[in-house]
């Protein structure tokens, strides 16, 4: 069956069965006008939200509608994670032609559901519309909360701060080239990493109350994402280059594939892993802290600098260069 045959009430319907029912901090949920939703006394709301679009960000013959759904609902959760916040409601919204088979929508919407679930994320309502253009577009908005006043900003860095990444840099740009030309079943991790990457809520969580000073998630590239914090912070940074994590698959796939694996690590978009600072006495025992806490790999890799230092990476020979400029950008033309 397709969308086209089903209608909007009834596909609405379909969906609204996947999702949770109203929890006590959802008084009004899917159904109404509008979702009346209550957060913890002393907490600040936190919200987010992120567009993708077929052709842009996903093609239907790269991961199931299941991944999908599960991806659209990860990013959101990843702006949520970097902020110190907890996740709690989803709001989804989407346009797809009216050709779509509704098994895909379906499967879509369970993907999406289960991770939601897994998270303790009720998705409260939403919208659905017509794609004229023929792509499926999905705009998804997560909210949370956060104690008043301790939401981790980009703005806290200090100089002499540590700077630490979780996990390794740029697998989802690996993954991204490869799914480009047809895919290799050799490298499953870096295209697991593009299609189905892991919000790291657990880490965010300990890297907060060990009382990180910034925060942001690598979702433009370590480059663009560490000059947000520096620019908001108004600060410069240090990296070292022989410190920046790259997993194994990357290194092996960049040699065969002949890819600068430098640029990758540093401009490679769509990581979704965690980058925030730390006072330098606290990084060394805080991020064996981090790592036990979230199960995955935290490096230090490089240092919070006065403003006038600009932002710059070290090579092995301690040679002193200017750090790339943009990471992934839209509306600039991307190599």
């Amino acid at each position: 069956m397709l969308i086209g045959d089903l209608g909007e009430e009834a596909l609405l319907k379909e969906l609204r069965s996947l999702f949770a029912a109203a929890q006590p901090d959802v008084p009004t949920g899917i159904g109404d006008d509008a979702a009346v939703i209550s957060f913890p006394p002393g907490a600040e709301g936190v919200w987010t939200t992120d567009l993708l679009i077929e052709g842009v960000h996903f093609r239907r013959d790269w991961q199931t509608p299941g991944q999908l759904g599960r991806k659209c609902l990860s990013v959101n959760l990843s702006d949520i994670a970097s902020m110190g916040a907890t996740p709690r409601f989803a709001l989804l919204s989407f346009a797809c032609p009216a050709s779509t088979p509704l098994d895909y929508i379906l499967e879509f919407g369970r993907g999406l559901a289960e991770l939601a679930a897994e998270t303790g994320v009720t998705v409260i309502g939403g919208d659905t519309s017509g794609s004229a253009s023929g792509e499926i577009i999905v705009s998804i908005a997560v909210g949370g909360y956060v104690a008043s006043g301790c939401a981790v900003l980009r703005s806290g860095a200090q100089p002499g701060d540590s700077i630490l990444v979780t996990g390794y840099l740029g697998n989802a740009a690996g993954g991204l080239n490869l799914l480009d030309a047809g895919g290799d079943a050799k490298y499953p991790g870096l295209i697991e990493a593009f299609i189905n990457p892991a919000a790291r809520l657990v880490a965010a969580k300990a890297a907060s109350e060990a009382g990180a000073t910034a925060m942001t998630d690598i979702s433009d590239g370590l480059a663009s994402d560490l000059r947000h914090i520096c620019e908001e912070s108004g600060t410069g940074a240090q990296l070292r280059r022989e410190s920046l994590p790259a997993s194994v698959q990357l290194e092996k796939a960049a040699v065969e594939h002949g890819w600068d694996l430098e640029s990758m690590i540093l401009t490679g978009g769509e990581d979704y892993e965690l980058l925030f600072t730390l006072p330098s006495d606290m990084a060394g025992p805080i991020k064996a802290v981090i790592a036990a806490a979230s199960t995955v790999p935290v490096s230090i890799i490089g240092e919070i600098m006065p403003h006038g230092y600009g932002i710059q990476i070290l090579d092995l020979d301690g040679k002193q260069q200017p750090l790339p400029i943009h990471g992934f950008d839209h509306f600039l033309k991307n190599d």
